[in-house]
This record gives structure tokens, C-alpha cells and sequence, in this order.
């Protein structure tokens, strides 16, 4: 029974067809790729308007076993946390906030934690 197997066929052979592949389409960019506008100097913070805008959902999902950071009460209970680790830039976990995003966090606990 040992020899060689006669009628194997390789992968089958394929393209485009006379089109051609389609198109290359750029991916568009998507929300959690553009930055939330930041407060101005002279503009109060608040939770829903500038820190939760701030978390993308990349960094809710990774966070939400431990606490929700798009929810004002557990940022509120952990902003101590938050705000070390914001400036230590081991949060979020792929990639340090830029210093201006981090004044904004630390102003918004300093100024009463408006929501």
C-alpha cells in the first residue's frame, strides 16, 4: 500500500479576475484617534464635559475589571490613583497623556471634582 499518492492537487489557482483587485480604501480615522478639546486656562473642568472625553474606550475596557473610567463616582474614589499614575505616564498602558492632558485631570480634582 506505500507509494507514492497519484491525482494530489496543489492549492487552487486564483486572482482578481480581469478587474483587478478593488481599490485601496484608507482607513478613516475614528474618534479615538482625534483628541477631546481641552479646557481653557480660565474654564472650569468638568467630568463630562473634559475628563471623561479624556479616557478613550480603549482605556474603559482595559480599566473596567478594577473601576469604570467613564463614571464619575469611581473616578472620584480613585483619582488619587488615577492622576500618580497620569503623571508617573504608566497610564494608560500604551502611552503617557501628554502634560497638558495631565494639568487638566489635576486641575479638575484640585478645583472640587465637578461633574
Amino acid at each position: 500500500m506505500g507509494g507514492a499518492r497519484t491525482g494530489v492537487l496543489g492549492p487552487p489557482d486564483w486572482d482578481w479576475g480581469p478587474a483587478g483587485p478593488p481599490p485601496y480604501v484608507a482607513p478613516q480615522p475614528s474618534a479615538e484617534s482625534s483628541d477631546p478639546a481641552l479646557p481653557r486656562p480660565e474654564e472650569a473642568v468638568g467630568f463630562g464635559a473634559h475628563i471623561k472625553p479624556l479616557f478613550r474606550d480603549k482605556d474603559q475596557r482595559s480599566m473596567s475589571l478594577v473601576f469604570d473610567l467613564w463614571s464619575l463616582d469611581d473616578v472620584t474614589k480613585h483619582t488619587a490613583e488615577i492622576l500618580d499614575r497620569l503623571a508617573a505616564g504608566t497610564m494608560p498602558c500604551d502611552g503617557a497623556w501628554p502634560a497638558e492632558k495631565v494639568d487638566v485631570f489635576r486641575r479638575w480634582t484640585e478645583s472640587g471634582m465637578h461633574p
